[in-house]
């Protein structure tokens, strides 16, 4: 195991900038274009003379909630707190904010599933196409162990996400050898040589 441990080694996200500038522009045009459009369409439906006044109230408030939801996501898009980038070290994943820790996932926080099922790291079992990570934290609110799915939660396209959680799950392996992984779990990142 020291051997293993001492070939562990960090990694860091990285990121397809054009990519997400693209992703952005898109969702600028649509912040900008769909706010636009909905004025005009308010406007039509309270100048339209065979639009009954209670179609055209509907109509208005559910224009209203788009609107608010533009504006919304325009809020949370100027939201100072988000990830930059993400490491995944020793001590677990980290997601930063420039040079600053927002959360991070220890391996020493992880815990054994509480239900007495077979594995404490698996894979979510309700989406096949695109499975997701899970793992069993303990939950203050709770006074439990809950399972928690692990993610990249990032502004910018990662083109690297799938090797992050490979060296995440590589390092439950080497340093909480304790807690039993699935095999798919080896089996979709490719670390088969961890089978028993």
């Amino acid at each position: 195991m020291s051997s293993q441990s001492n070939s562990f080694l960090p990694i860091e996200s990285k990121t397809s900038k054009g990519l997400a500038l693209l992703i952005k522009m898109i969702g600028g045009s649509f912040l900008i274009l769909t706010p636009s459009s909905v004025i005009i369409m308010a406007v039509m439906v309270i100048n339209a003379k065979e639009i009954s006044v209670e179609i055209k109230i509907v109509l208005i408030v559910l224009f209203m909630a788009i609107l608010s939801f533009c504006v919304w996501m325009l809020f949370q898009k100027n939201s100072k707190n988000t990830t930059t980038h993400i490491i995944v070290d020793e001590k677990g994943i980290h997601h930063y904010c420039n040079r600053d820790i927002l959360y991070s996932i220890t391996y020493a926080e992880l815990h054994s599933n509480p239900e007495s099922g077979k594995y404490d790291v698996l894979l979510t079992e309700y989406d096949e196409s695109a499975p997701s990570l899970c793992i069993h934290l303990f939950e203050p609110a709770l006074k439990k162990a809950t399972r928690k799915t692990v993610n990249l939660n990032i502004d910018i396209v990662i083109t690297n996400g799938n090797l992050l959680l490979k060296n995440f799950v590589k390092g439950i392996l080497i340093f909480r050898p304790d807690l039993k992984i699935a095999p798919n779990v080896l089996d979709l990142y490719w670390l088969e040589e961890f089978k028993k």
